[in-house]
Formats: C-alpha cells, structure tokens, sequence
C-alpha cells in the first residue's frame, strides 16, 4: 500500500508541475493596448498594440480581421471605408497584405510565409476609419468594438484610450461575449480623453467603448451607405422602369419587324400576272405586297427552264438541303447514271439498306452540284451501300450545297447566297443578344434599371429565330418560283392530268424526283395506279414486282434513309474530368484574428 502512495504522488506531482509548462506553450495576448483618436473631421486614427506570444508553436505572424461592413437595414449597408497606415512588430516580420475573405470584413496579414516564428512579439497596427461616427440630435457618438470578440486566444489585459476634438460628455464599457450588457472594470473621462480597461477576456469575448461628444465638436457624422444588391431592385417595376423598357421593346420588336419587312420580303416585277412572271419592258421591280407571297403561276406540265429537282428545292425553301440532294441521286439514277438496288431487311429489328452502282455515262452535261454528288457517292469504288455513307458523306455534303447556292446567284435568283444572308444575319442577332445582356448585367449590377436591358436581348433573340426570313429573292427568282409552284400544282393533282400524260413514257418515273422534292410521292404514285403502261424502272433493281403504291413506299423509304445517312458526322471523342446596447451592438470596429 505505502508502494502505491507513493506512487500515486509521484504522478501527482509530475501533472502538477508540467501543468504550468503546458499552459506556457499556449498561444495567449499579454496586452492588448487600443488607441482611438476622434480627428477634427471626424475620422479615427486607431493603433492598437498587441502583444502576442505564440508559445512553442512555429508561426508565421498574426491575422488582424475587422468588419468594414454591416447590414444597416434592408436596403443598405454601411461601410467603414478604412487605410492601413502602417504595421510594426519586435523581433518579427512586419510585412503585411490586405485581404477581402467576405462577410465585410477587411483581413490585414502580419508576417512571413517563408519564416516561421515562436514566443512573445509585439505588434503595432495603425489604421484610418472614416464616417465611424452616429449622429443624434443632442449628442454625436462613438460606439466602437475596441477588442473584437473574434479572437479565439485569451487576452490578459485589454486598455482602450479615446480622444476627442472636444469634452467628452460621457463614458460607456462593455466585456464579455456577444451581446454582453456587463460593464468594464474601469471606464473614466477627463476632459477630452476616456479611459478603459478589462482583466482576463476569454477567446471570443470582447470590449466595446461609448463616448459622447457635443453637438459641433465634429463635423455632422453621416453614415457611407451602400445599397445592397438585390433582383427585386436591380429589376425594379414602378412607373418610370416599366414606362421606359415597355416603350424599348415595343420599339425593338417594331423595328426587328420592319427590318425583316424592309431586308427580308421578295421582289417582283410590277405589272399583271404575265409581267410578274415573264417580266416587263422597264425592268421596274416591287416589293412583293403583303398576302401576296403564296402566288403561283399558271400550271405548267415541266419543269420551267428545264429546272433540275436540287434547283427547285433550293429555290423554293431558300435551302440546300438533303433533301435536294436526295432527289438529286434519283434523279441521276432515272437519268442512267447510277443504278438503285434495294437490299431487304433481315429480321424483325432489321433496317433496308441500299447498295448504288455508278454506271458508264458521260458525266459533260452535268450541272456542278450533280458532278459533285456523284463524286461523293462514289469517292472510294464504282459500287457502295448507302449505309456505308454515314458519317463520311457529311464533309462532301457541304460542297453539294455551296454549289448549289452559288448556282443559285449564278442564275439570279438571289442577289447574295441564301446560308451567308442567314449566317450574316444570325452573327448581328447573337452580337445584339450579348450586348443586351452585357447592358442588363451592368445596368442590374449598378441601377435600378435592369428591366431596360430586356428589349435588347428579346430583339436579339427574334433577329436569331428570325434570320431564316432574312434572304430575299429578286424579281427573277420570285418569277421563277411561281412557275414552279404552278408545277408543283400538277404534281399534287396529277389525277386530274392523266388523259395528257397517257401517251407520254415513262413521265412517272421522270417526274419522281420532283415529287420528292415537293413532299407528295405517295399522290404521285397514287395517281398512275390505274395507268396500263409500264413505266421503266429498271434505273431501280427491288426484289419484289413493281407496284406503284410499293415503290412510293420504297422511295418514301429511300429518302428517308438517305436524308439521315447523308448528313451524319462521326461522333466525337474525348474525355472530361473533375479536379471558408451591449457588446457589438451595432458599432465599428471589432473582429478578431489570430495567429497563422
């Protein structure tokens, strides 16, 4: 037992005295010395001296955070604009950054990154603080957080010194944590000076001072207000914003309307239905008059000027498209250039496929977008499967169309190309769109007025959804189109046009083409059901017997099929990745810090 006693005190004893060696390694404030100085203007000059002993542990410096900005009401905050003036330390870097972390605070880093220190070190901050003062009607104020309860080391000493430009009428101290009404061990004034101090403030516990001065002892204290930011103010509707933008985008949409009206609408010749169609003496040229777009030309029983069907569809949608060029390669193949064989489905799930074969014909009388299908059908052989275009058509796919656009002007039916018109077009719409939601940003981020920046962005977005409009054809192309639609007309209703048809060969399959430019194979098809004649269809190899309503379907099949495969592009590749009144009753100054 008296083993075990003795034991027991040798433990006790060593805890005992490592106890004040452990408390002697903690990081602590000794003293903790505030000096605020009222300015004739009313500004503050405040040093403070903090004695800091970091203990054992290696540090770089301190960190001295002060609130610069508090919520005022729910419309403002008030800022305390404030100047480092200078920074000193014993034995320590005093170099120093300023740092904004949020939350209003304004962060000043004492120290060197590149060197670490231990022990005691004393640092001496001086710092400006503007419109720091409250006004009242029989009394101007200080209420300033001399030892910001954010502090998370104790402070054995804290002393705060004030002095002001006039007597000080009276004198408030406040200790403790946040919120605290417990007053300071000492708060006295003499004169034009006040005195405060407190013993043994725990971390996040903290010193607040009060003085009054008389009315005239400094300028009138007014507050730096600063408006918070928020959608319901920076998009703020009352009767001048809702005024002003309503007026902006009435006269944005008008004028994107007008624009489009003005840039946009064909021109036609003046005169009566002939002059519109084959022209007049003078060359004199209109606008096409409203309700009047849909007009067409009496109907004609082939394609006017020889027109071949990629022609046609770009003309009549201002687009080259698959489409075209879909009835292109039919087209040729009619024409015996290629050959068509239909391959069946295999299984239930199965899709058709195609295999063209390009055939032995001069290829002199070709237009240039036809030459260049034919080409980019059979770049690599004389023989390959519809389905082994896909993706690789797309690159020569583009030359199809620009030549055909550019065949287009040639034959002048527009003055500039319809997809440069549109991109022209799309470019100022997309550059309108930014700018008007660059003018929303600065006008929400700094005014009230956001809502004026709306209109720009809604007539940037019509001019982008609108650009297809944009392009316009001359009086030639509009004359044109209507003849072509008086084709188009006779392919639609071909029933009613059969007796003129009935001697003629294979005008079915010579017309097909079109009919798929024009969107009606199946009424195409539908119209020769009752025909006797044998039309020739051997550019088109199937397995099945030739039935009209099954070779529509085939070829409503085939374009269907050709349309996706023709404009597909590869897939791309790549890889993607994924990589802080009482105390503090509405006062400046306070804050914290600590060691880092």
């Amino acid at each position: 037992m008296r083993r075990l006693a003795g034991l027991a005190l040798v433990v006790l004893a060593a805890f005992v005295l490592a106890a004040p060696a452990r408390a002697q390694t903690a990081e602590r404030i000794d003293r903790y010395d505030v000096e605020i100085v009222i300015e004739d203007d009313g500004s503050l000059t405040v040093t403070e001296t903090i004695d800091y002993d970091f203990g054992a542990t290696p540090r770089h410096g301190i960190i001295r955070e002060i609130p610069t900005s508090f919520r005022y009401d729910d419309t403002y905050d008030r800022e305390y604009p404030l100047t480092v003036r200078s920074v000193t330390a014993t034995d320590a870097s005093a170099d120093y950054g300023i740092e904004h972390p949020g939350g209003g605070i304004t962060a000043i880093r004492v120290g060197d990154p590149d060197r670490t220190i231990t022990g005691r070190h004393t640092y001496v901050l001086t710092y400006r603080v503007e419109a720091a003062l409250n006004g009242f009607p029989d009394h101007d104020e200080l209420y300033w957080n001399a030892i910001g309860d954010e502090w998370d080391v104790p402070i054995a000493n804290a002393r705060a010194l004030v002095r002001a430009p006039g007597e000080i009428l009276q004198t408030a101290c406040y200790a403790g944590y946040e919120g605290s009404v417990l007053p300071c061990a000492k708060a006295e004034a003499q004169g034009s000076t006040a005195r405060f101090a407190e013993r043994d403030l725990q971390p996040y516990e903290g010193m607040t001072v009060v003085v009054s001065l008389p009315k005239g002892a400094v300028p009138e204290p007014a507050p730096v207000l600063v408006e918070r930011w928020s959608p319901t103010r920076a998009f703020a509707l009352n009767r001048s914003t809702g005024a002003a933008s309503g007026g902006l985008l009435a006269l944005a949409v008008g004028g994107i309307g007008y624009l489009i009206w003005r840039t946009g609408r064909d021109r036609r010749w003046r005169g009566g239905q002939v002059d519109q169609v084959m022209g007049n003496a003078t060359g004199e040229a209109q606008s096409v008059p409203l309700f009047e777009g849909g007009t067409s030309a009496p109907v004609e029983f082939a394609p006017p000027e020889d027109l071949r069907p990629g022609q046609i569809g770009t003309l009549m949608d201002e687009r080259a498209n698959t489409l075209d060029v879909t009835a292109t390669i039919v087209d040729l193949a009619v024409r015996g250039y290629l050959l068509i064989q239909e391959i069946p489905k295999e299984g239930l799930f199965g899709s058709a496929d195609w295999t063209l074969i390009r055939l032995e014909k001069d290829d002199g009388d070709l237009l240039t977008y036809e030459r260049r299908v034919l080409e980019g059908l059979f770049q690599d052989g004389t023989e390959v499967t519809l389905s082994s275009l896909k993706s690789t058509f797309a690159a020569r796919l583009e030359g199809v169309e620009e030549s055909l656009y550019v065949d287009a002007v040639a034959r002048g039916w527009f003055t500039a190309r319809p997809d440069k018109v549109r991109s022209t077009w799309n470019r100022r719409g997309w550059l309108l769109l930014l700018s008007g939601l660059g003018l929303t940003f600065v006008l929400a981020r700094w005014t009230h007025w956001g809502l004026l920046g709306i209109p720009v962005i809604v007539a940037g977005l019509l001019l982008v959804w609108f650009d297809r409009l944009m392009p316009a054809r001359t009086p030639k192309g509009t004359a044109t189109l209507r003849r072509v639609r008086g084709f188009r007309t006779v392919i639609e209703t071909a029933e009613t046009h059969m007796s003129r048809w009935a001697e003629d060969e294979n005008v079915f399959t010579r017309f097909l083409p079109y009919a798929i430019v024009f969107g009606c194979t199946d009424k195409w098809a539908k119209a020769f059901e009752g025909l006797a004649r044998v039309q020739d269809t051997s550019w088109y190899l199937s397995p099945r017997p030739f039935i009209y309503a099954d070779f529509a379907d085939s070829m409503g099949g085939f374009a269907v099929s050709s349309g996706g495969m023709l404009a597909s592009v590869p897939a791309a590749s790549g890889s993607s990745g994924f990589g802080g009144g009482g105390f503090s009753g509405g006062g400046g100054g306070g804050g914290g810090g600590g060691s880092w």
